[in-house]
């Protein structure tokens, strides 16, 4: 391996570390703006953990993320076949609470997005909060991607 392609494995390695730092971060800030949020997990579409944050810490963010992949990849074969249509997100409304799954809209690979919530406040402002940290997380891995180029 050339020096070239050595700098070029750095950066990459440098911009990943940097990519789950700073999703860990989006994902406690997540949590910390609603004490009913109790999980963020960040995954990739083939069900690879990128970063998780777990109020109770009961549960493992390899699982949750390999979950996601497979409720979000169910949800949109069944939106295309049965609505022809797109899937925007998912909910799982549990006895305990809920579950959002949401698709984070960045270009590149698939990457997803699930939060827990204990049910105490209403699902939809898990939804909002949910899509917003979507949204943060797709400029984190906007940036990380141009800084691995």
């Amino acid at each position: 391996m050339g020096e070239t392609q050595r700098k070029a494995e750095g950066q990459r390695h440098a911009s990943s570390e940097m990519l789950q730092v700073r999703a860990r971060e989006c994902l406690e800030r997540l949590l910390q703006s609603s004490s009913a949020l109790r999980f963020g997990c960040l995954g990739t579409a083939d069900g690879r953990l990128l970063a998780s944050v777990d109020a109770d810490a009961q549960s493992t963010g390899e699982r949750i993320a390999a979950m996601t992949s497979s409720l979000l990849a169910l949800s949109e074969s069944f939106a295309k076949d049965a609505l022809r249509s797109h899937c925007s997100y998912s909910v799982i409304a549990a006895d305990h609470g809920s579950i959002v799954v949401v698709r984070v809209p960045h270009v590149g690979r698939g990457y997803m997005l699930s939060v827990g919530s204990d049910g105490t406040e209403v699902l939809a402002l898990t939804l909002r909060a949910s899509l917003d940290a979507a949204e943060r997380l797709a400029v984190i891995i906007a940036e990380a991607t141009a800084a691995a180029a």
